[in-house]
């Protein structure tokens, strides 16, 4: 649902103006997920269980990413000509090092304003969010773990997700009428969203068991709920503020019902085969389907037609399929990685060299730095 909205959104579909609201949808399945396998972890010590999560991340997230910024910035180069936008190598290298969401802040860019081009990789400013608030919050989790008894461990987790709500909610509702841009991308007024989806996964799953046909009943008005979203809200909505509340919250009602409902409740549609392919595929699918749209309309002579839409979209599927086959999944499941910390240091490493070096032989191939 979420890479769907947010594909639509970017594809200029009507009826989908409030598609990024898929980005929310992301961020509280995000914590939804992380939560869990955290609170799961094998009592090792905490810099053994930091380090086992850091080197699943890297090997996650970095090389799909890495793969799709180096393309793009040679596609842009080749593609666009004379149009080619020397920012767009100074976004890139932010990009890379998870950080294009402070970028996109200093720059004072907006997804929203008209008539102006916006990067290629500026999707990645929710990626770079949500390694951001990884950074710190296995840490928090587990130093909870160590310091408290085991019986006590869900309710200081609890007690730690809902003061860290009411801390980035309240700074979102603060700062998106005053710095709009900011309070869009910057981490401090999303980290509330990712947390949401972390009280879900630690309120425990025999609490939703009680209520299976109730649950459907919710379930059903949580996915109204989000198809209002994205039918009433728009690039003029003041967003996150309170309005990001919308589809978070039924975002986590989904998650929570879903853990126990009736047959054909919306867990059951949602768990239809191909809709779990998609969403198998979604990180690179959401990687690869930004820089697909936009780039036919920065050209000299842009490409806007609703069947050019359609042979995007088809060529990023087709992009997010072979990455997701071989490059996510080889190097995500590698044995040799999974044993060896300091390699998969080391894809980082060349992961973030590789986009550098795309962008200083591309800026020399275009007389820009």
């Amino acid at each position: 649902m979420a890479v769907v909205l947010v594909i639509l959104l970017h594809a200029s579909v009507p009826g989908f103006e409030g598609g990024y609201v898929g980005v929310d949808i992301f961020f509280v399945i995000s914590g939804f997920v992380i939560t869990g396998l955290l609170m799961r972890q094998p009592s090792r010590s905490i810099r053994q269980n930091l380090g086992h999560f850091y080197a699943r991340r890297i090997r996650r997230i970095v090389p799909a990413a890495t793969l799709t910024l180096v393309a793009t910035v040679i596609a842009a180069y080749l593609l666009l000509g004379v149009n080619f936008e020397s920012q767009l190598l100074g976004d890139v290298r932010w990009a890379a090092m998870f950080a294009a969401n402070f970028r996109l802040i200093n720059t004072g860019s907006n997804y929203f304003v008209p008539g102006v081009a916006p990067s290629l990789v500026t999707h990645y400013w929710s990626l770079a969010v949500e390694e951001q608030f990884y950074l710190f919050y296995p840490l928090v989790v587990f130093s909870l773990t160590w310091l408290t008894p085991r019986r006590y461990r869900v309710h200081a987790m609890a007690g730690f997700l809902v003061a860290a709500i009411a801390v980035s909610a309240w700074w979102s509702f603060h700062l998106t009428p005053i710095n709009p841009v900011t309070a869009y991308y910057s981490p401090f007024t999303r980290f509330w969203e990712l947390a949401l989806g972390g009280l879900v996964a630690v309120v425990p799953a025999a609490w939703a068991r009680r209520s299976e046909r109730a649950n459907s009943v919710v379930a059903v008005l949580a996915v109204v709920a989000l198809g209002t979203a994205v039918w009433r809200l728009n690039a003029n909505s003041a967003f996150p503020g309170v309005l990001a509340w919308w589809p978070c919250s039924a975002s986590a009602l989904l998650l929570w019902t879903g853990r126990a409902s009736v047959k054909g409740a919306p867990a059951s549609w949602l768990s239809w085969r191909p809709l779990r392919y998609v969403g198998d595929i979604s990180y690179s699918l959401y990687l690869w389907h930004y820089p697909w749209l936009m780039l036919p309309l920065q050209r000299v002579h842009p490409i806007s037609s609703p069947m050019a839409r359609v042979v995007e979209v088809a060529g990023a599927t087709v992009c997010a399929v072979l990455s997701y086959h071989f490059v996510e999944n080889p190097i995500r499941h590698s044995r040799r990685l999974n044993r060896d910390g300091w390699a998969t240091a080391l894809v980082l490493l060349i992961a973030i060299a590789l986009s550098w070096d795309a962008t200083l032989l591309i800026g020399r191939l275009a007389h820009v730095t």
